[in-house]
């Protein structure tokens, strides 16, 4: 069964629209799937203004039903479900700013840490430093969509459970490490002596 999404007996007549190239004006015909078209009249490579992911956004079948994406596309369909995770997060502390921000701040912690240590699973380390405030963390994941390897990933970092492989040690670390630097920032941990397990909180 094709993915109703993508299916185009499902679609509308915005489905296909038309759209200039930014490098030299020439009109495009894009479809709504389509993650690039090359322009025939000067050759550069023009991603698609109006790329939804839908449910590419989470599923990690993604790859196998809209085929390989451009970098710039990958790093955009990993921000969405951040970005949706994030506004689930902020609507269940609605009247609790504070957990929020400092959610807010592990979170950019942990990415900083994620990009400068490259190892680890960026995206559950993110997810959990989001969610570990939140109740039943593992029901916003599902509401959310998430399938369930990143849903197992996060519930046994944010629970704390022995790694079983160097990738989750690595995500367990900086797990770790993002919340004791928010913890410091925010006033909530002393500076002396903390104990960082990555080089790149430490350097922090």
């Amino acid at each position: 069964m094709q993915c109703p999404g993508q299916d185009n007996r499902y679609w509308d007549g915005e489905a296909v629209f038309e759209a200039p190239c930014p490098h030299c004006g020439n009109e495009l015909e894009f479809f709504k799937d389509d993650s690039q078209r090359s322009c025939k009249k000067c050759g550069n490579r023009v991603l698609n203004p109006r790329i939804d992911f839908g449910c590419a956004a989470y599923c990690s079948h993604a790859e196998q039903c809209l085929g390989a994406m451009p970098a710039e596309l990958l790093a955009e369909q990993k921000n969405l479900f951040k970005d949706k995770l994030s506004i689930a997060v902020r609507k269940q502390l609605i009247g609790r700013e504070e957990l929020y921000k400092k959610a807010s701040l592990r979170t950019e912690i942990a990415e900083k840490l994620c990009k400068d240590e490259q190892r680890g699973d960026m995206a559950a380390v993110l997810a959990a430093t989001l969610l570990i405030d939140i109740d039943q963390p593992a029901l916003m994941l599902e509401e959310l969509k998430a399938d369930s390897g990143m849903i197992e990933a996060v519930t046994r970092l944010i629970d704390q459970q022995k790694p079983t492989s160097d990738t989750e040690q690595a995500s367990a670390d900086l797990f770790h490490d993002a919340c004791l630097l928010a913890d410091i920032q925010s006033g909530s941990q002393s500076e002396q002596s903390p104990s960082f397990k990555t080089t790149s909180a430490a350097n922090l």
